[in-house]
């Protein structure tokens, strides 16, 4: 290569610039209403409270359903560690707002934004964030624990029983009687 400062600052350039990134992640899950339906009302009306009641809560964190089966919007919300009740709210109200444009008339819906994480569901379904404990994962984890152990003994056993047999092979060889 010819010049070499050159490739090293093109290099630094494209480690140095961030790729494309985006502010938030979405997922639209499923579920549509109606436009001016009560559901929508509803869904705007939630959308009017819930970044108060999070920013308000202790742990930034709040659960939040409006109106009647079968036109009651659910949403969780939860801000980050180290967001300020302010920043808080003002993400959960821009996570609504962009929700609302990445998934339009989407009943379900989850965004993962910078300082909050939001989910949409409608009545009978919320999806919940709540810390998990090492309880809930102990549960797991000594499922396939047991499953790896009854493993290994299976394979033991069965190197043990072949081991058996060869040994009893030599050891048990009939003499013949034309020596």
């Amino acid at each position: 290569m010819h010049h070499p400062s050159l490739f090293l600052f093109l290099l630094l350039l494209l480690a140095a610039s961030p790729l494309v990134a985006t502010a938030a992640t979405f997922n639209c899950v499923g579920g549509v209403y109606k436009a001016n339906s009560t559901y929508e009302a509803n869904l705007r009306r939630l959308a009017a409270v819930l970044p108060a009641e999070t920013a308000s809560s202790q742990d930034l964190q709040a659960t939040r359903g409006v109106g009647y089966w079968p036109n009651r919007p659910r949403a969780s919300s939860r801000c980050y560690w180290g967001v300020s009740p302010s920043s808080c709210a003002a993400c959960v109200a821009g996570a609504f707002r962009e929700a609302q444009r990445e998934c339009p008339y989407g009943k379900k819906a989850v965004v993962f934004a910078r300082n909050c994480t939001l989910s949409l569901a409608d009545f009978p379904r919320a999806l919940g964030f709540r810390t998990i404990s090492w309880l809930d994962l102990l549960g797991a984890g000594l499922v396939f624990q047991a499953i790896g152990f009854a493993w290994l003994f299976f394979l033991l056993l069965q190197e043990w029983r072949d081991k058996r047999r060869a040994s009893m092979m030599r050891c048990s060889s009939l003499p013949s009687g034309d020596q």
